[in-house]
């Protein structure tokens, strides 16, 4: 059995969104999902903080992503923005990394790779909520 080392793209998510940033993004991401590599990692390192806009962009790439047989993988997350993604139930939905290499690494090596765990986001739940 042979096996095939697929592409994965890593995306930097806007620091700062705006409608053509959000198109943006869209597009480099549709351009892979045309070509069958809907595999990619979001650095999150920018980002500071997740309202309305920012949720939206994170699950509208995840789906898409999933439609063509994808995933969606974060990576350099603030702990501000984990803690909103683990109030809001969607850091159960992303893997979610601490560098973009291990979030690349992990889609060829799940065994070796470090990931947030649901465990250690509902420790930082409760550690933000106190």
């Amino acid at each position: 059995m042979s096996t095939t080392k697929r592409t994965v793209s890593v995306h930097p998510f806007p620091a700062r969104i705006s409608p053509t940033s959000k198109m943006d993004l869209l597009r480099r991401m549709e351009m892979y999902y045309e070509n069958g590599h809907p595999r990619f990692v979001l650095d999150c390192s920018q980002l500071e903080s997740v309202g309305r806009i920012e949720m939206d962009i994170l699950l509208c790439c995840l789906e898409e992503a999933m439609k063509h047989k994808g995933d969606v993988r974060l990576a350099q997350v603030r702990p501000s923005v984990l803690a909103v993604l683990s109030r809001t139930g969607a850091g159960r939905l992303f893997e979610i990394f601490d560098t973009s290499e291990n979030a690349v690494s992990s889609y060829q090596n799940r065994v070796a790779s470090t990931w947030v765990s649901s465990m250690e986001l509902a420790q930082l739940e409760t550690e933000t909520a106190a």
